[in-house]
Formats: C-alpha cells, structure tokens, sequence
C-alpha cells in the first residue's frame, strides 16, 4: 500500500496552515489599524502640545517681537526631545519662521504650503514635504490680545512614524511564531491522542482495515452481529439483514435495534460463552458462537455468529466417519488377512466341516441383525438409520446391541420420523466422542402411541460429568420439544442408563 502523509504530519499541516491563514489575515488587520492609531495618537499628541505652547508666554513674546530667540530656541528643542517630535517651528504671520532644529533654516519661510490654514486661524493637520522631508504637521494659530500674531507647526517626520510602526509590528511577529510554535506542539499532542484512541493505525490503515472487514462481512454466507453493551446491533452483514427481512417481512436496517429482533428466543444460548452452542429457531437449527469485543481492556460489547446447523452438523458428522473409517480400514484389513490365513489353513488341511462352521460363526451375526431388523422395524427410514449406527459403533470396536419389542409400525409422518431420528443422533453423537466399552445396548419399545429407549453401557468416571452436561445444551431440550419427549439419565457408579420417551404414532 501507497504511503501518505502520517497523521503527526497531517494535523501539523492542517493546524500550522490554519494558523498562519487566520494570523495574517489577522496581523494585517492589526498591522494596518496599528498604524493609523499610532497616527491618531501623534496627531493627538501634536495638537494638544501645539495649544499648550501656544499659551507660554516666552513664545507668545517671541512672535510679537518677531526676533530669533536663544532661550526659545532652546525651549522647543528640549520639547522635541521630551516628546519625540522631529520640529517645532514658530513662524509669524508672513510664514517667516523664527525656530528650526537647524538653523540655517531659520529666518527663512516656511514650505510645505499647507501653513494658509493655519495663517487664517484654523487648527489643523496634514502631511507634506518640508525641508526635514515628508511628515505629519500640526498647525495652532498662536493669539495675544485677541490677535493672531503666529502659527505653532509641530511635526514628525514619515520615516520617524514607520519606526514607532516597526516597533509595534516586531511585537506582533513575536506573537505569530508562538502562536505557530504552540500549533505544532497542539498538533502532536493530538496526534499522539488520536493514535492511541485509532489503535496506532494511520488513517490510511484504518480506511483499508474497514473496507477489508465490509467485504469479509458480506461476503460470508453466516450470519455476523455486532452489540453493543446494551445488546443494541451496530453492525449487520448482509446474509443477517436477509434473515431478518425474513423473519420481519420488512426491509428496514437492523442497526439500531434490539437483538431481539434477530434471535427471537435469545434465553437458548449464553453470550458469555465463548464455545459454539446450538440454537433453534422457526424449525431451523444453528450453531451460535460469540465473541467479547474489548478496546483498551474494556468489553464495549461482542461480536456474534450465527451458521446453519444443518449443513456444519453434516460436514463434522463426514470428517468423524471419514477418520474412523480409515482407523476402521487400517484394523479391518489386518483383521481380514488373518481371516484369510484361517481359511486358507482350513482349505489346505481339507477339513471342510470346520470351515463350514467357521464361516458360518463370521457372517451369523450381520445375517442375524439384518433379519431382526427387516421384521422388527417397519419404517424403513429409521431401519436403514439404526444400520448406518451400527457400523459407526462397530468402526469404534464397540457392537451396537439394538433390542426391539414388540415390532416398530411404519408411519407416514415424515416429520415425526425425522425428529425421532435427530434425537437418536444426537445421543450417538455424544456416546462417539468418547471412549466407549465393548458393548452398547440400545432397548427400543413400542406401546400406545409411545417409544421408551433405553441405553446401558459404562463409562469412566472422569467422564460423567462432562456427558451429563451435554444432555443439558439447550438444542438437546428442543430436540426433546419438537418430538414431545422426556429423557432422563442415571448413573450408579460407573453404570450409566439413559431413558427417552417419545411420541411415535403409527399409520
């Protein structure tokens, strides 16, 4: 898979990009508005200072006298310096000015242009050329007696404003690398935050992980549930969607909905177990298994599958015959070949009566069975059933011993005979996964509409509770249901005794 950004470096660009769009949009704004207060605030500061001088009275006597005057010469360059100003020019009433920072300058007139206002006796501000080069003006008529006998011009010059600008700015700079350094260290902090909670997986991953997991999901033919930890389905694959459309005859989403929904008798199986257990519904058997889903060691829920019984029951019951049956091979065939050494030790000798007999010990006990069997048990579904059952024990080393009174009936319902048979299965089942004894004797009796089996056999000690448990798996007890039947069980030391009574109504 193609590499792409990792997500320290995608939240780092993302909240590095952010930052410095809204920064300097936002330092332009406080850059461009930083520069017209600081304009406003040295017009303030000229205007105010240009009325106050204008009331001292060595000025005041310096314009009436219209002479140049060392101490007021003085005076104005001590302002200057105290408020940062680049001028203060006292001129009289013909624009001649009488002070000047240089003083060659002085006695000569004033440029600019923008001094008439002021001549006229108007308070004002600009900005023009002058001899000091651009700046910002402020013009106060002076008055003595009611009479205007000169103007005040007070100035700082362009360039002087642009520095106080710049000072401003080096701050606001300041303040947009922090702004960006603490950015990147948000950015890693919530990275590794993310990372933690996305299970160390780049987004990437993740994207793939779930595309993967969506295909597998609908792609199986079992049926696969998500719950949460109120048992509310978050998740549904598409073959539990279509059972239950099923089930419901609607089409709405199973996300967000009760798991009740789904499994209509929940009560049959245990969540917390984490083996595969068996599960009916609507006549139709399942294999249940479930799964607890933890993130960061806490259960958030679980994960549940849901497989047709019928068809996995059918593909174990094969694997199992298919192993015993070449154990069976592997022992029948050095059985066979020792037959055959008899026979052929019996031929050789000539003695025919003993090779009659001998045969005849071979073949009596199948001959015997297949012959009870054909008369005892009139259904042949269930009498071609007990035959298969009896070589499956007999691939064990164990003899099936089948014990019939009075004779079977036949019965033309097939559903009846199909749970009979589920019920006999089931048991044999269970009696194969074990270690069983020499011999299995099955009694079968039939009266008034009513088949009692029974089972004696032995069994280890260290094995009876285990079997005890499997006749208590709630597909057990709905077998029992669907065939109204009653089983008990009994042990007496190592002598166990199963009792099954059904329903079994003939023609």
């Amino acid at each position: 898979m193609k590499k792409g950004l990792r997500l320290w470096a995608l939240l780092s660009i993302i909240f590095v990009s952010t930052l410095l769009i809204t920064n300097t949009i936002l330092y332009g704004v406080i850059l461009y508005q930083d520069a017209n207060t600081v304009q406003k605030r040295e017009e303030k500061l000229l205007l105010p200072l240009g009325k106050q001088l204008a009331l001292e009275p060595a000025i005041q006597q310096t314009l009436q006298t219209n002479n140049y005057s060392e101490k007021t010469e003085q005076y104005t360059l001590d302002v200057i310096q105290i408020h940062q100003l680049d001028f203060i020019v006292l001129m009289t009433m013909d624009g001649i000015r009488l002070t000047h920072p240089d003083k060659t300058k002085i006695g000569k007139h004033f440029e600019g242009g923008d001094e008439k206002s002021a001549l006229e006796g108007r308070v004002h501000i600009s900005i023009s050329d002058g001899t000091l080069g651009r700046s910002l003006r402020g013009f106060v008529p002076v008055y003595a007696h009611e009479k205007q006998i000169g103007v005040i011009a007070l100035g700082i010059k362009l360039n002087s404003l642009s520095r106080l600008i710049e000072n401003s700015r080096q701050q606001y700079t300041l303040a947009l690398l922090i702004s960006v350094g603490i950015g990147l260290l948000v950015a890693s902090i919530a990275a590794y935050y993310l990372k933690k909670q996305l299970l160390n997986l780049e987004p990437k991953e993740i994207s793939r992980l779930l595309t993967e997991r969506n295909v597998m999901l609908d792609e199986t033919k079992d049926v696969v549930v998500v719950i949460d930890s109120d048992e509310t389905i978050t998740l549904a694959n598409i073959a539990a969607s279509d059972m239950y459309q099923r089930l419901s005859g609607t089409f709405d989403s199973l996300n967000g909905k009760k798991i009740d929904h789904l499994l209509l008798d929940k009560k049959q199986v245990d969540f917390k177990r984490t083996v595969q257990q068996l599960y009916r519904q609507n006549g139709q058997d399942y294999l249940f298994s479930s799964a607890p889903i933890f993130v960061h060691q806490k259960q958030i829920g679980s994960i549940l599958f849901l497989r047709n019984a019928t068809e996995s029951l059918f593909v174990t019951d094969q694997l199992v015959n298919t192993t015993a049956y070449a154990s069976a091979l592997q022992s029948q065939s050095h059985e066979f070949m020792n037959k055959l050494h008899i026979i052929y030790g019996l031929v050789d000798l000539e003695n025919y009566d003993e090779l009659k007999i001998y045969l005849h010990d071979i073949l009596q006990p199948e001959k015997e069975f297949s012959h009870r069997l054909s008369v005892l048990v009139r259904n042949p579904v269930i009498a071609g059933f007990f035959i298969g059952e009896r070589e499956k024990f007999a691939e064990r080393k164990t003899q099936l011993i089948i014990e019939i009174s009075p004779e079977l009936p036949n019965t033309t319902d097939q559903k009846q005979t199909t749970n009979l048979i589920n019920v006999y299965r089931y048991i044999h089942h269970a009696l194969l996964q074990r270690y069983l004894p020499e011999e299995v004797t099955m009694t079968i009796e039939y009266n008034k509409q009513r088949l009692k089996t029974q089972y004696h056999f032995q069994l280890k000690e260290s094995e009876i509770t285990n079997f005890e448990l499997v006749f208590a798996e709630n597909y057990f007890i709905q077998l029992l249901a669907d065939c109204r039947g009653d089983f008990q069980l009994t042990t007496k030391q190592q002598q166990i005794s199963l009792d099954l009574a059904t329903d079994y109504k003939e023609n």
